[in-house]
Order: C-alpha cells, then structure tokens, then sequence
C-alpha cells in the first residue's frame, strides 16, 4: 500500500484524532469538532485521497520562555489530527534512519536518557577529553524545504506523499514564500526536525570513527545530539577541532545552516551545559536557573491562590525531573 493510502486511510485517520484528544477534551476547538466527528474524518479522508494534498488552515501564535523566548505556533485542531496521521506512518520510517546517537522525540530515549548517556560517557573518560558544543542558530526557521523536501523523498519507499509535504511547507505563509522554516508547534515539525540533521549524525560518526548503528562506551571519542543541541568530545584536542570544522562547514553548505562562532562552545574539560543540567566526569547538578524558574512558579502559584493540588502536580513534576537517576544517589559537580 503506497504511503498516502497508510496516511489517508480512515483506520489511520480515527486513531490519530483521538491522539490529538488527549489532554484537550475540555477545549472549545475539540468540542466542536466532536459534533459529527465521524463524518468530518471522513471528509478528511476522502480529501486526501482525492487530491494527495490539504486545505491547511491558519495557526495561531504565541510567545513562550522555556527558557529562552520562543514563537510557538498552533494549528487549528483539524489540521493536528492530519499531522499526527503523517507522524503515525512515517515515523518508524525515518526512524530507522536516525542511529543511536540523537535522543529528542523519540520512543525509548528523550532528554533523560541523554542527560544519562552523555554522563556515563564522561565519567568513562574522566578528564582527559576535549569537548565541544554546537548549537544551530534558530534553527527550525532556518530549515531550508527543499532540502527538506529532497532528504524526504531520498528516504521514504515512494514518492506518494510529495504533494502532501509540499502542502505542509507551505501551510505557514510567511515560511512558505520565503521556503525556510517550520513552525514550532506541529507533530510533524519535531520529526522533521529531528531527521533534518541526521546527516550531522553520520559524519560526526564517520570522523569520530563511531559505529552510527550501534552506541558502545568509546574510549577515545564520543558524539550526542539532542535536536540541534550537539556535544562532540575526544580525547585528543585537534581530532575534536577538526570535527567540529567540518560538521560546521556541512551545516552550512549542504544544510543551509549556521553555527556561528558564539554558538560553538568550547569546553575542553569544563563541566559541560545539556539539556537543564551541568554534568562532568563527577556527576551532575541542575542548573541555576532552572532552580531560579522552578522557585518563581511557586511563588505565583502561592500568590494567585491556586489549590495545593496544582501545587503538589509542580513539585512532583519538577522532582521526577530532577532526579533523572532512580536507582543511586545524585552526585554533585
């Protein structure tokens, strides 16, 4: 079955509207798609498989600071349930495609295990190691569809879902006339995201001398990623330079990315910044200013009155946050 009729089928169509429920079945946007839901998925299906493309409509817009400022941009509730329906059969797809060595939007890994892989991976090496991060200046707006759209269709089995795509990237006036960027916000934005730079991954491995497929405790180098946040670590300090070098000068010219000099941090054997926590070859400890956010929302919650169940959903939230080691007793840098 060619990948537009997995997309458009009803039997996928159903199931992806009732992920996109989760959570929002209190909203005014689910409720009113609810009336006659069936006969509206069915439209969309027949849509779907009338013109191999859809009728997007217009997202909405707004700032968020986590921790940094942000434009997320929200699509009407219809338009989610035909990306979570995208998602549903092209993931495991370009999944496959991925390697073991990035870690965001992914089933089984997530910022945790990452936070855990890169730790282990330091205490193994202790402090003779170079290390190196890099990270993509804006990068889902400066993700280039043509690119995009070539990676595509060079990794799925059939070219059926080529209009559907092109209809997706230009579903965002603004990035659709200037063809770079995808909004923050869409299921299929993650995975496109995420798969964009699975080109960094296989040549940071091939300079690296890394196995793409399979992730052994190498001893003299190492290579995570976590979406466009990259740390690149080696026991000798220029092999890591030279890395660095040419993953950079890739981003740039076959990518349409860049990394300038302020996003290229030079580590060397400091403790290193990921995902909300510092870790070095001694452990881990959060960051300050995570602290300092965690400490702010309680104090609003405090001062508006919320209940102290609201409260308790925080503390728990950001405590199993926190302790990302279950089984041992957090160590400290």
């Amino acid at each position: 079955m060619a990948l537009l009729d997995q997309v458009s089928d009803y039997e996928n169509i159903y199931p992806a509207f009732w992920e996109c429920a989760r959570g929002k079945r209190g909203t005014y946007e689910f409720q009113r798609f609810l009336y006659n839901y069936g006969e509206k998925l069915k439209a969309m299906e027949l849509e779907l498989k009338k013109t191999g493309s859809f009728r997007w409509g217009g997202y909405r817009e707004f700032y968020v600071y986590d921790p940094k400022k942000r434009l997320v941009m929200a699509a009407p509730f219809r338009d989610r349930i035909i990306h979570a329906a995208i998602h549903r059969v092209i993931e495991p797809i370009l999944d496959c495609g991925l390697g073991v060595r990035t870690f965001a939007c992914r089933h089984g890994r997530g910022n945790r295990k990452a936070v855990l892989r890169l730790r282990k991976q330091l205490m193994n090496m202790g402090q003779q190691r170079y290390c190196i991060k890099l990270d993509v200046q804006k990068y889902f707006q400066s993700i280039s569809h043509k690119v995009l759209y070539e990676k595509l269709m060079r990794s799925l089995p059939d070219p059926s879902l080529g209009h559907l795509f092109q209809s997706v990237l230009l579903s965002h006036g603004e990035y659709g006339q200037r063809g770079q960027g995808i909004p923050i916000g869409n299921l299929t934005s993650q995975l496109f995201a995420n798969f964009y730079l699975s080109s960094m991954d296989r040549l940071a491995s091939d300079l690296l001398d890394l196995n793409f497929y399979e992730d052994k405790e190498e001893v003299d180098a190492f290579y995570i990623r976590y979406m466009d946040d990259m740390v690149i670590i080696a026991r000798d300090k220029s092999r890591a330079l030279d890395a660095t070098r040419q993953l950079v000068d890739h981003a740039q010219d076959t990518l349409k990315l860049n990394i300038p000099p302020r996003k290229r941090v030079f580590l060397a054997q400091d403790p290193i910044p990921f995902l909300g926590f510092v870790l070095d070859s001694k452990g881990h400890r959060i960051l300050s200013r995570n602290e300092r956010r965690f400490t702010k929302k309680l104090k609003r919650l405090n001062r508006y009155g919320h209940p102290l169940s609201l409260k308790a959903q925080v503390v728990q939230s950001y405590e199993a946050w926190k302790n990302i080691d279950q089984k041992n007793k957090l160590n400290k840098v």
